[in-house]
């Protein structure tokens, strides 16, 4: 009784240390930004800022019990199909008391934290308790799936990529069908994940069912029947939970149908898969040469290293059903994230790629194809933990070195961060206040897009009280319910003159400008004291009338301007 009350205790203090040592990882790749919370970004900050706008969102809606599926504080009047964006809900719900508290901000550094710091720990959990007997090779299995650029890359942009947590514990109740003797009750445990993970992540819980799917063919074969009475309640109680949400989406105000075209420009490159991401130790501080493409989306970029020693790893034990059917799921993964057309180190090749077949289908239409890497990472999860469980070396330094050797060069790199530009008093204060009705919208140039942050930025230190004409979403072309998705509202005739002042304004200019302003209900139009907006700034002087710059910035009051 006391042996084995010691190796209980033991476990515990194991689990306890690695679950620390991933948080203590965490804070150290994210230390320039806890250095000050809230104060500083990431170069290319445009994602970040949106996902401080929902996490400001997400405590709005508790505060003032507002509709969680429409986002009223963009796109005046018309506002945006919450379901049909990031807005992350599921993470920005327990987050709001540190957003009441502290602000998006603030919360946003906190979330990155522990959604880095619970990934590993959740692939940690799955691996020490059902894949292998060693802890330390479990810790193993959790540094690659929770650190891996797949997760990783996401830390300074998306938190709802980053927070993979529940994932190996989908996996995890979906194989625990097999043996279920209460299908009823597990099915229902299986269905709150999948909803919880619907409001953290739509794309990811599609990708993990497909992998899960797969996998389960290649490991269980035609032995899939137990499953079947489970899986059919976690999707009747899923679909009971989901079904408004999911008619919101697709059918209700701001749905669209095919995602936004750019998307499928982002896959994985030919080379990548043996290359380094740009975040990576062996980029940052070596001289290999960073791979072809955005960082965030750099999910398949693993380096030679760690691909060659799993490969190793898997010829060695091809024998092993599991081992085998677990790279054969991430090999098929990987190969689908080549996209639509081939690229050798940024070069397009004109042959067609993998996922070419599946880019026009419902659901696949709207998934960027280098994410479909993501499971080239839960596949190698398990695969690190079970090949360092594996292997016997005459040493524990040896074979800590070997790990070693095999996993730093890959390993991220701390967030590289800028000051955050200080919002200007005329918000921060309220002056903007006794200017705009509740049902009035403030007009914010340079307009926003994924470069253009500033008005996501002053509408999330009011706590979206700021109301705003235009905004950075998706949402259908042209504003037409059901047409493919763009980025930001239908443009109207203001909007062009904005992004391409006129050398002279006409009377009719002025009055279709008005009119512009009389849609989106505008009290205010708010300019930075920035000189590359100086055209603009004449421009609507030459429209509504002189300017004045006070608090920080220029503000015209078009109330009686417009129609």
């Amino acid at each position: 009784m006391i042996a084995a009350r010691e190796v209980r205790l033991g476990g515990r203090r194991a689990d306890a240390l690695a679950v620390a040592s991933y948080l203590l990882a965490a804070v150290v790749l994210c230390g320039r930004l806890l250095a000050h919370p809230g104060q500083r970004l990431p170069y290319t900050p445009g994602d970040r800022i949106q996902a401080e706008f929902h996490l400001a969102y997400a405590a709005r809606i508790l505060h003032h019990l507002g509709n969680p599926l429409l986002i009223d504080r963009l796109n005046a009047p018309v506002g945006v199909n919450a379901m049909a964006n990031t807005t992350q809900l599921g993470l920005g719900i327990p987050m709001a008391p540190v957003t009441w508290l502290l602000g998006p901000g603030v919360a946003f550094d906190v979330l990155i934290v522990a959604a880095l710091a619970g990934t590993a720990a959740a692939w940690y959990w799955l691996l020490s308790g059902n894949v292998v007997d060693s802890r330390p090779a479990a810790w193993v299995g959790g540094l690659v799936g929770g650190f891996a650029p797949s997760v990783v890359n996401h830390a300074t942009f998306h938190p709802n990529l980053t927070a993979q947590f529940l994932v190996p514990v989908i996996a995890w109740r979906v194989v625990r069908l097999f043996d279920s003797r209460r299908f009823v009750r597990d099915g229902l445990i299986l269905a709150a994940l999948i909803v919880w993970q619907v409001f953290i992540n739509e794309e990811t819980l599609f990708i993990a069912a497909l992998a899960i799917g797969a996998f389960l063919l290649l490991w269980r074969g035609p032995r899939w029947r137990p499953i079947l009475p489970g899986l059919a309640v976690a999707a009747g109680a899923s679909l009971l939970v989901l079904a408004y949400p999911l008619w919101w989406q697709f059918f209700g105000t701001g749905a669209y149908r095919g995602g936004e075209r750019q998307m499928t420009r982002f896959h994985t490159d030919l080379l990548g898969v043996t290359s380094f991401s740009r975040n990576s130790v062996a980029v940052r501080l070596s001289e290999f040469p960073p791979a072809p493409g955005f960082s965030a989306e750099q999910h398949a970029y693993l380096g030679w290293p760690l691909v060659l020693a799993a490969a190793a790893f898997v010829a060695w034990r091809r024998r092993d059903r599991l081992v085998r059917s677990l790279a054969l799921t991430g090999a098929l993964f990987l190969a689908l994230s080549l996209g639509n057309e081939l690229t050798v180190r940024g070069h397009a090749t004109g042959v067609p790629g993998p996922y070419a077949p599946l880019a026009r289908l419902p659901l696949f239409d709207t998934l960027l194809p280098t994410r479909l890497g993501e499971v080239a990472t839960w596949a190698l999860a398990p695969i690190a933990a079970l090949a360092v469980a594996a292997v016997r070396l005459p040493s524990r330094v040896l074979t800590a070195g070997l790990v070693a050797a095999v996993l730093l060069p890959a390993a991220p790199t701390p967030t590289l961060v800028f000051d955050r530009p200080a919002v200007p008093a005329f918000i921060t204060t309220g002056a903007w206040r006794p200017y705009v009705a509740a049902d009035d919208s403030v007009l914010v140039v340079p307009l926003a897009d994924f470069d253009q942050w500033t008005a996501l930025h002053w509408s999330s230190a009011t706590g979206l009280d700021l109301r705003l004409s235009h905004g950075y979403f998706l949402g259908p072309e042209g504003g037409v319910t059901g047409r493919h998705a763009v980025v930001g509202p239908p443009p109207r005739f203001l909007d062009g003159l904005l992004r391409t002042p006129p050398a002279a304004v006409t009377t009719a200019d002025r009055d279709r400008a008005a009119a512009d302003l009389g849609y989106w209900h505008t009290a205010l139009i708010l300019v930075p004291p920035d000189a590359t907006l100086a055209p603009q700034r004449t421009l609507l002087d030459a429209l509504f009338g002189p300017g004045r710059r006070t608090g920080g910035v220029w503000v015209w009051d078009v109330r009686a301007v417009r129609r």
